[in-house]
């Protein structure tokens, strides 16, 4: 069994080390665009959209990134008050567009039990992963849908 380098020594830390964590992230996306021949970079944009009442206050949002062609769904939330009212639906439809526009192929995203697994097979995602060991009966689903 390897045995770590001998100059190293191992930190644990439970509060926010935000310039060790970009650091760390920094040389991640730097291995994973080398290991991709750069397709991690296509289109490498980001897609962020927000659902504002007349006020202008956000009460909705979804946010994605986009690399190797694929649209990922990152956090996607609407303040309850607005729900079931098509707003889910036009912000993702619009999502997907602006990422079919940039030459995506593929959307995904990962949703709890608790959350709109329900929503995304609606919108015609389907589930290609569950993760159903969380404890209290939570399940999280992966999805996924052809753009």
């Amino acid at each position: 069994m390897n045995q770590p380098h001998q100059d190293v020594e191992l930190e644990i830390v439970y509060e926010d080390h935000d310039e060790d964590y970009k650091a760390v992230c920094n040389h991640l996306y730097n291995y994973n665009l080398r290991e991709t021949k750069g397709l991690l970079k296509k289109p490498g944009k980001s897609i962020n959209l927000f659902l504002r009442n007349k006020t202008g206050k956000a009460i909705g949002g979804i946010f994605c990134a986009t690399y190797c062609d694929t649209l990922y769904i990152d956090n996607f939330w609407i303040d309850e008050e607005y729900r079931n009212h098509g707003n889910g639906k036009t912000l993702i439809l619009q999502a997907e567009s602006i990422a079919s526009d940039m030459g995506c192929k593929l959307a995904h995203t990962s949703t709890f039990s608790y959350q709109a697994p329900e929503f995304y097979q609606k919108m015609g995602y389907e589930v290609f992963g569950i993760l159903d060991e969380y404890p209290e009966g939570i399940v999280q689903y992966f999805l996924k849908k052809k753009l």
